[in-house]
């Protein structure tokens, strides 16, 4: 690919696919990203030091981040000309997902649910409603951090599930990404995505684990069900994951 592409954020929800997205990404020759940097939250007090990485980037580059929306953020990136992806997941799934990695990864939480020895409907009830004394919010607050990207300007956002769903979707997919981060201009746009696609291995994350659409049925049992309707079914419909709570 001859023409450079303008360096851009890759922003997502946490648990959504983030892995996924980064080797759809890189599939897109030549971009490239630094692994070992990963911004968080996007506070205010960490605002100059995301302008300093950000502004480092240079043309076929991305920065990755799990970073909340606000305007001082959104006018950071209008400042800087540069585009946003956003990566977001059926918000049901991102609990089951969350809760087998923090089993698995020694995070505070982790480290907070060893001393609690809460069971595995435990922890996955205290994700969706919160844990105060952890600092955590529940699945409802946390993801409104992030849902002002949702309408923001200059940000592409994709939902996990189309990214898995079937090839067609896939393709429709990749085929808006590319074109926004190149804003359309190559003249073989299909070989471009056909090398994405071809990048992708799930055995390559350390982190994937089933990456299923509705996972969250396998694991839910009444009681989380009825607890993730009060607390967060409304947003599931306004994300377009369900028409009502009858689900």
């Amino acid at each position: 690919m001859s023409k450079a592409i303008s360096p851009f954020f890759f922003n997502s929800f946490p648990k959504s696919g983030t892995h996924l997205m980064f080797q759809i990404l890189t599939g897109i020759h030549p971009i490239t990203f630094d692994q070992k940097l990963h911004l968080y939250e996007g506070i205010s007090a960490q605002l100059a030091g995301h302008q300093r990485e950000l502004e480092k980037l240079k043309e076929n580059e991305f920065l990755s981040g799990h970073i909340y929306y606000s305007t001082s953020w959104e006018k950071l990136l209008q400042d800087l000309d540069m585009k946003q992806i956003f990566l977001y997941r059926d918000l049901r799934d991102v609990v089951v997902s969350y809760n087998y990695y923090i089993e698995k990864v020694n995070a505070p939480l982790h480290q907070y649910y060893q001393k609690k020895q809460l069971s595995k409907k435990e922890r996955m009830l205290s994700i969706i409603r919160g844990i105060p004394e952890a600092g955590h919010l529940g699945i409802h607050d946390w993801f409104s951090e992030f849902k002002g990207w949702l309408t923001a300007p200059h940000v592409l956002s994709i939902k996990f599930e189309d990214l898995i769903r079937s090839e067609a979707s896939l393709n429709q997919s990749v085929h808006k990404i590319v074109q926004f981060i190149t804003k359309g201009e190559l003249e073989n746009l299909d070989t471009v995505i056909k090398r994405a696609k071809e990048n992708i291995s799930t055995q390559d994350s350390a982190t994937f684990r089933k990456g299923k659409i509705g996972n969250w049925k396998e694991e839910f049992d009444d009681e989380i069900i009825t607890a993730f309707k009060e607390t967060a079914g409304q947003l599931l419909i306004e994300l377009g994951y369900e028409k009502d709570l009858l689900w």
